[in-house]
């Protein structure tokens, strides 16, 4: 077939080894190279150098430049033994080994040009298309391209401007006041100084599918900033600022600015115990018998022993553990962080922190985390709601450690149905002794025959309002049993696990909403959670 270039150069040769042209200045300004493509597409080039071509066009040199090899020209019969296979992401190709026997020539090249003629035109793996040629792969199916996926912007984030790893040692000022300005590890900020800035979501980058079409990224997520205790938000949305200067804590998501009392030394009887509102931060030691409660946070920087430790609204650390005979109690809303606990009562509606382990304990929590390697739980029970994680369980003496995931919901149902069964006790308990009255007074009157006095009218009213009464809160409290019954036959999906990554030693119980099992062998690194009904033991 005639060289399709000598429409546009008026001097071609097709030599041995290549496709040569010659360009002159006044050739190159009339040309243009998306013409020169496309001809050579509607010709059936299918191996032309379009770089080389646009290199003599730009910079000619008024001599023959070899502008690639000497061209094929696509058969298109092939285009009935190639069978493509297209996703989003990828093209796979089967070529029929028919085309061998009808004598149809199949080169890397011609095989680029059928694809690109089937509309694949973005992620051609030459190699792989080599590959299937000069192997002679027929008759499977061989991916050969494939798409690039796009890249998702990344979602919207808070960056900190303060480092809230530091902090420096609180001082007392004359006269027993507390100094807020200089307070132990945590983080002073000034009044309206910027805590965080919110770096808004990425777009993401567009990725392409095989055919050449666009794919579009998912844009980043954006963040609502909920501005906690002392702290605002900006009016253009972005930054964090402190309305007052103390220092900054942070609730989950929410970040806060808190003041707080100071005790510099042990709480015992020069001190007494602490009622408080806000947060609480002791240096020393809480002595035995003595109470720290407070709606705000508690950080203990030494021990606390046959203590209560109680925050309503907050969290406690306590950095140095909590010993106790069964007279320990830490009680906080909020997360617990503690180095370790031995013979406490310990309970939080949020996420328990232990460092080194929990000894002998009564634990109530909606997660129990081991904060550090080797974390244990031995001997006594420990009740979560969502999940535990922790190192080891038990030890090797077989003491019996107790581990247990509850539906908290469920929980509640039948705590009120325990309360709801003692209160239905004691109505009836009361109203028996009403009825029996009533029936004597109804027998004497019925007896006499004659119409009742005032007195007894009077009477016998008393003894029915007290039993009407008594029979309408009867009738609350079994309605309500009813109810509650109605909402536990509710069917429930149960997600919460408990994951050991250590040892689970012999003596070891879990349960998993109500379904036990006892720990007989030791084991090591298991996950625990509910499948089809039944305990099953993972890992």
């Amino acid at each position: 077939m005639e060289n399709p270039l000598k429409k546009y150069f008026p001097q071609v040769e097709d030599r041995e080894d290549g496709v040569y042209v010659k360009v002159s200045p006044e050739t190159k300004d009339s040309l243009r190279i998306q013409d020169i493509a496309a001809d050579l597409n509607r010709s059936f080039v299918t191996n032309y150098d379009l770089e080389k071509i646009e290199a003599a066009l730009v910079n000619p040199r008024g001599d023959f430049e070899k502008v690639g090899p000497l061209f094929e020209f696509y058969n298109p019969q092939l285009d009935q033994y190639v069978d493509i296979n297209v996703t989003p992401m990828n093209a796979a190709v089967s070529l029929s080994s028919v085309a061998i026997s009808n004598d149809i020539k199949v080169t890397a090249s011609a095989l680029v040009f059928c694809l690109k003629r089937k509309g694949i035109v973005f992620g051609i793996k030459a190699d792989v298309v080599r590959d299937i040629v000069n192997n002679a792969l027929y008759d499977r199916e061989v991916v050969v391209a494939e798409g690039r996926p796009p890249i998702n912007g990344e979602n919207a984030r808070l960056i900190f401007e303060v480092d809230l790893e530091k902090g420096t040692r609180p001082k007392e000022a004359l006269g027993g006041k507390v100094d807020y300005r200089n307070i132990r590890s945590i983080v002073q900020v000034g009044q309206g100084q910027v805590i965080a800035r919110k770096e808004p979501p990425g777009k993401g980058t567009p990725g392409m599918d095989v055919t050449g079409a666009e794919i579009l990224p998912t844009p980043g997520a954006d963040i609502t900033i909920k501005p906690g205790k002392n702290v605002f938000l900006s009016e253009d949305g972005r930054y964090l600022k402190a309305s007052k200067s103390g220092y900054i804590f942070k609730q989950g998501d929410v970040v806060n600015v808190g003041e707080q009392l100071t005790i510099k030394k042990d709480v015992d009887f020069s001190v007494g115990n602490i009622k408080y509102s806000g947060d609480v931060e002791v240096d020393g030691n809480v002595l035995p018998g003595f109470t720290v409660e407070t709606d705000g946070n508690i950080v203990i920087k030494g021990e606390a022993e046959s203590a209560r430790i109680i925050s309503r609204n907050g969290s406690i650390t306590i950095d140095r553990g909590v010993i106790g005979k069964s007279d320990m109690f830490v009680t906080a809303k909020k997360e617990i962080n503690l180095v370790f606990a031995q013979a406490a009562v310990i309970s939080t509606e949020s996420m328990l922190n232990v460092g080194k382990y929990c000894l002998h304990c009564d634990v109530t929590c909606d997660t129990a985390i081991g904060s550090q390697p080797h974390a244990s739980i031995i001997g006594g029970t420990l009740t979560a709601f969502s999940k535990i994680e922790i190192d080891t369980v038990g030890n090797d003496k077989g003491v019996e450690t107790k581990l247990a995931i509850v539906d908290k919901e469920e929980q509640a149902i039948n705590d009120k149905m325990k309360e709801l069964v003692l209160l239905q006790k004691k109505l009836e308990t009361e109203i028996e002794p009403i009825k029996k009255q009533l029936k004597v007074k109804a027998a004497i009157l019925k007896q006499a025959g004659a119409p009742p006095s005032q007195r007894q009218t009077e009477e016998l009213k008393k003894w029915l309002d007290i039993y009407n009464k008594l029979a309408v809160k009867l009738k609350y409290v079994q309605e309500k049993t009813l109810t509650l019954s109605t909402e536990l036959k509710k069917p429930r999906i149960y997600n919460g696990y408990i994951k050991i990554t250590g040892d689970v030693f012999p003596g070891t119980e879990v349960n998993l909403y109500g379904m036990t099992k006892v720990i007989k062998a030791h084991i090591i690194n298991k996950m625990f959670r509910v499948k089809d009904g039944t305990i099953a033991v993972e890992g």
